[in-house]
C-alpha cells in the first residue's frame, strides 16, 4: 500500500521519507509500517527496516537481526519482550511469499498468498529504534499455520483484522494474552494462493511481474 493510502486509512501522520513499491522485500529492506506516537491516539506511517535490532544490543552493527518473532513466546524472549509491550506496529502488504515443500531447495515451489477479496493484509509486528543511528527496525510476528496455509508451510504471519488494528497499536494495552488474541484476529480469514516464478528467490528482482501466476496444474498437485 502507498503512504497516502495508509495515511487515509489510519488517519496517520505522513512519513519523513519515501520508499518505492517493492514486490520482493527481503531482510534489511525498507517498508511502510504504522506505529503509535507518544500521544497514543495519533498514528504515524513510518519507514521501517526489516530485521529487528533489540534494545539491549545496540552497539554492534553486525549483530544478528531478527526478521520474525514467534507469537507464542514474544512476550518472554529478551529480544522482543520490551518491544511487544511498548512498540507494536502494523506491516501492511498486498500479499506475501512462501515456499511450498520440504527437502531439497530444487523441489520447493514459491507461492504468492493473499486475501481472497484482495484487501490488504495487516501483519502484526514489533519495532525498535536504534540508539546508534535512529533507524527504526521491525520483526513480523508468526503463528502456527491455519488450515489453508498448512498445505504450504507450518507457520504464517500473525494477521490482524482491520477492526483490531487500533487495539493492537494502543499503548494502553498491556495484557499479553489479550494482545496475542488481537494479533491473530485475522489469521483465519479466507486466503488464496498461486504459484509464481522461482525468480522471486533473487532479491535483485522487485517488479510486479513477480506476483503473476505461473501454470502448475491444480494448486495442490504433487
Amino acid at each position: 500500500m502507498s503512504s497516502p493510502e495508509l495515511e487515509a486509512l489510519f488517519f496517520a501522520q505522513h512519513p519523513e521519507k519515501h520508499v518505492d513499491p517493492n514486490y520482493n522485500v527481503a531482510p534489511s529492506g525498507e517498508v511502510y509500517g504504522v506505529i503509535a506516537t507518544a500521544t497514543s491516539a495519533v498514528r504515524k506511517v513510518e519507514v521501517l527496516r526489516w530485521g529487528l535490532q533489540p534494545s539491549w544490543n545496540q552497539r554492534d552493527a553486525t549483530s544478528p537481526k531478527f526478521i520474525n518473532a514467534r507469537i507464542e513466546t514474544v512476550d518472554t524472549k529478551p529480544a522482543f519482550a520490551e518491544a511487544f509491550a511498548h512498540r507494536r506496529c502494523i506491516i501492511p502488504a498486498d500479499g506475501f511469499y512462501e515456499w511450498q515443500g520440504a527437502g531439497r531447495k530444487s523441489k520447493r515451489r514459491p507461492m504468492y498468498i493473499y486475501r481472497s477479496d484482495r484487501s490488504p493484509i495487516f501483519m502484526a509486528g514489533v519495532w525498535n529504534r536504534s540508539s546508534r543511528n535512529d533507524r527504526p527496525s521491525f520483526a513480523i510476528l508468526t503463528t502456527e499455520a491455519n488450515t489453508f496455509m498448512s498445505k504450504i508451510h507450518g507457520r504464517m504471519p500473525a494477521v490482524l483484522q482491520a477492526a483490531a488494528c487500533d487495539e493492537w497499536l494502543s499503548v494502553e494495552n498491556s495484557d499479553a494474552r489479550q494482545l496475542k488474541v488481537i494479533a491473530m484476529s485475522g489469521s483465519k480469514d479466507s486466503l488464496d494462493a498461486h504459484y509464481v516464478d522461482a525468480k522471486v528467490g533473487n532479491t535483485r528482482r522487485s517488479g510486479p511481474d513477480l506476483i503473476s501466476p505461473v501454470p502448475a496444474g491444480t494448486l495442490w498437485d504433487e
